[in-house]
């Protein structure tokens, strides 16, 4: 009975010994591998942080695809007509504003879109926010690429009435989109331009 008792005693320190050369051997492995790969677990958890904060950004952007064009589409262009295309704000660059209406008064509904039939009836206006007049010219260029003057000099109305310009006056114009472009007097680079596009 003794021996049973001493051989109980002796089991249970063994094992709680043993028990603690576990745990010491754990601590030991855990501290070694923190010092020979801290560097490598900072830029983990650096990384790992980053991805995490990118998330709401990532949701406020939408998924990819969300807004991705059809085949030959050019954004650009897109929202380029989209804003030439809006009768509030077509062709409107600091100083200068272009619309086409049909008929000859100003006040007629502005166009971005008419019909080869109608072509020969629509009137160019220009206005200018300016109280001194504006000396422009004017270019449009056709759906092939090619730019032609419209008209002469012109100067804008400091009473901020709009500015006839002359009629279109296209002769059988091919359908497609076309741009008109003022060029304030000396300068090369276009100061407004407006979209319209004419269809069959």
């Amino acid at each position: 009975m003794r021996d049973a008792i001493e051989f109980g005693i002796k089991s249970f320190f063994a094992g709680c010994l043993g028990f603690l050369g576990v745990i010491t051997m754990i601590v030991f492995a855990t501290a070694l591998f923190g010092l020979v790969f801290q560097s490598r677990i900072q830029s983990l958890q650096t990384d790992i942080s980053g991805k995490f904060q990118s998330i709401p950004d990532m949701l406020s952007q939408g998924f990819p695809g969300e807004d991705d064009e059809a085949p030959g589409t050019d954004k650009d262009s897109r929202v380029e007509e989209e804003t030439s295309n809006d009768p509030g704000n077509a062709g409107e660059l600091p100083g200068l504003f272009i619309f086409i209406t049909e008929g000859e008064h100003p006040d007629n509904e502005k166009l971005t879109s008419l019909t080869k039939g109608q072509a020969a009836n629509v009137s160019v206006w220009v206005k200018s926010p300016a109280e001194s007049p504006v000396s422009f010219r004017l270019e449009i260029t056709l759906p092939d690429g090619t730019k032609h003057p419209f008209g002469q000099e012109y100067s804008t109305d400091p009473s901020f009435e709009a500015l006839f310009c002359g009629k279109l006056d296209l002769a059988d114009p091919p359908a497609g989109i076309y741009f008109l472009e003022a060029f304030l007097e000396g300068n090369s680079i276009a100061a407004s331009r407006f979209q319209f596009n004419i269809t069959e």
